[in-house]
């Protein structure tokens, strides 16, 4: 259930340049200057892959699942080396990290926050019939009105508000509290002693040790970041006498990736992944240094069975209940924009798609395993449960037009997931998409985990700024280190346009015309860029924006006579570009 971009790739660092303007005169001579895209291949031919795992109760089949699909991931990247040292080019090299989603967690106090600076017990507070909020009137002098959310039995926030006259001189300090919520405990370790056995497993955690909070994770004297490096035996990878360097890498992912069930209920996830970095780049991530190494693709994978849950620490979301699919986090979701805790997931997509790698958005990509299906039209299955495996969808269901099953354990879906994964995909970044219903028999994360290894791949595709006027006005290069073409790659053959919708990891040809995605033929193999080296599409696109049918038009529009201009037209199209006569 995977969904792979066709979107602008490459095997580690990026760079994009691109140039589509046109220059003419309009005294009857013109020069065009066609649209270019450059795709450069990282020297280091280099990926960085972090897992943040979900470590909350409920958790535990889908790290097994994890674990048991990891080496499907690996498959998939022997097969790309292999597939590279056939063609006499340079294997590449991967470097994988664990960690969790849990990063501190907040419980309700018995009081409640009034004017965003003072916690006043339930006793200092009286009902009135209305007040005006944040300030003193209806509120007899020295009191302030609240407006307390109304709760149900079971202690859900239900629609509605409890108009509240608070005396502020019976209220404690509490800088950063948010009016109106519950004042909160913020704790930021695993709980000692763990709780009964049957509730979560400790895994790679001790008993009143720091959540993870973006550290990197890894069981006892395995490595933190697991290299999976160049020199490596790939092509005994399957046989009866594997690299055993290769299989210890695995079964340390394995091992690694079984971090545990009793974290934080607040699961979040984006905050970890961030966290991971900025720790990173400060020098303070234990056991990792030069971690991100330097001009490797970084890609983050989220695998997580409810919605993320990231809230500031100084002004946190307080957790009124853990209810599965019915928490505060959930409930956050349906506030008001301005009363919502929750950090806006555009903050998140700012956040990755602006690190200091060469080449922008385009040298980080992202996978998602979480709750709920993407559906065919674009929105996502309900947070219903399943009773079970049998009657999950193996493909998304071409609406989500209730009732939609999403697997028992996927209790929430996974709306800031899939609400991150649009705002990277609109800012040109590389997306997979599973969810974690595979992490049921007779279903497997082998084939995301495929998908997501092509994440770190070479290049399939190269998206173009704007769309070219005809296969025969555009070319596909390959330039060596020092800027100088080596081959030039035939349309047809070694690539050809293929659909930018097109969610397969290998994209068909389109029947006719053309597209702003260029897919590249890994398979003839005489089209590949060695580490360093750099695609390069140079093209003319429709001149004028709306292309032309003469050259008469050319000339009405663009200048000139009409002697000056040709009006070049694909076959089977009806409009063309102008082109400039010699």
């Amino acid at each position: 259930m995977a969904r792979a971009s066709v979107v602008l790739a490459a095997a580690a660092s990026t760079a994009l340049a691109c140039n589509n303007g046109y220059q003419f005169s309009p005294a009857g001579r013109c020069l065009i200057q066609p649209g270019q895209v450059h795709v450069r291949l990282d020297p280091t031919s280099s990926a960085d892959i972090l897992f943040v795992v979900d470590d909350s109760p409920s958790t535990n089949e889908k790290q097994a699942g994890l674990a048991a699909s990891f080496g499907d991931f690996i498959t998939r990247v022997v097969q790309t080396n292999v597939a590279r040292a056939a063609r006499g080019l340079e294997p590449m090299d991967f470097h994988v990290a664990v960690t969790t989603s849990s990063v501190f967690e907040t419980q309700p106090q018995p009081s409640w926050c009034v004017n965003a600076s003072s916690c006043c017990q339930a006793s200092a507070c009286r009902s009135v019939g209305s007040c005006g909020r944040g300030t003193g009137a209806g509120c007899n002098a020295g009191e302030v009105c609240l407006d307390q959310p109304l709760l149900d039995a079971t202690g859900l926030y239900v629609v509605g508000e409890q108009p509240q006259c608070c005396a502020v001189s019976s209220c404690t300090p509490s800088a950063g509290c948010a009016s109106g919520d519950r004042c909160a405990s913020v704790s930021t370790s695993f709980p000692n002693p763990f709780p009964n056995p049957g509730f979560c497993t400790p895994g790679l955690a001790s008993a009143g040790g720091p959540y993870a909070a973006g550290q990197l994770q890894a069981a006892g004297s395995n490595p933190r970041v697991l290299d999976f490096t160049k020199d490596l035996d790939w092509a005994s990878w399957g046989t009866a006498n594997p690299d055993p360097r290769l299989t210890a890498l695995v079964q340390q992912f394995q091992q690694n990736v079984r971090v545990g069930s009793c974290g934080s209920g607040e699961e979040q996830h984006l905050e970890g992944a961030r966290l991971a970095l900025e720790k990173a780049a400060a020098g303070q991530l234990a056991g990792a240094p030069g971690w991100p190494h330097a001009g490797a693709k970084l890609v983050v994978v989220w695998v997580g069975d409810e919605d993320d849950c990231s809230s500031p620490m100084g002004a946190p979301l307080v957790m009124e209940t853990y209810t599965p699919g019915a928490d505060s986090c959930v409930w956050d979701k349906h506030r008001p924009a301005a009363d919502q805790r929750e950090i806006p997931v555009s903050a998140y997509a700012d956040f990755f798609t602006g690190l200091a790698h060469p080449g922008g958005a385009s040298s980080f990509a992202a996978g998602f395993i979480v709750s709920a299906a993407r559906c065919a039209d674009g929105s996502y299955a309900p947070a219903d449960s399943c009773s079970g495996p049998a009657t999950c969808p193996a493909r998304p269901p071409a609406s989500c037009a209730p009732p939609v099953p999403v697997c028992a354990g996927a209790y929430a879906a996974g709306e800031r997931f899939f609400a991150f994964a649009d705002a990277l995909g609109a800012r040109g970044v590389e997306i997979v998409e599973g969810t974690v219903c595979d992490a049921y028999p007779p279903a497997s994360f082998g084939p995301v985990l495929q998908h997501i290894a092509d994440l770190a791949t070479p290049p399939s595709e190269l998206k173009l700024p704007t769309q070219p006027a005809s296969a025969s006005l555009t070319s596909v290069t390959i330039a060596d280190a020092n800027g100088i073409t080596r081959r030039t790659c035939a349309p047809g053959t070694d690539w050809c346009f293929v659909s930018c919708s097109d969610t397969g990891p290998t994209p068909a040809c389109v029947a006719s015309g053309t597209t702003q995605c260029i897919g590249i033929n890994h398979q003839t193999g005489s089209c590949e860029a060695n580490p360093g080296e750099t695609y390069s599409a140079a093209y003319i696109g429709f001149l004028p924006a709306g292309g032309c049918a003469t050259a008469n038009e050319c000339a009405a529009v663009l200048g000139g006579a009409a002697k000056d201009w040709s009006c070049t037209t694909e076959a089977g199209a009806s409009r063309g570009t102008c082109t400039c006569n010699p």
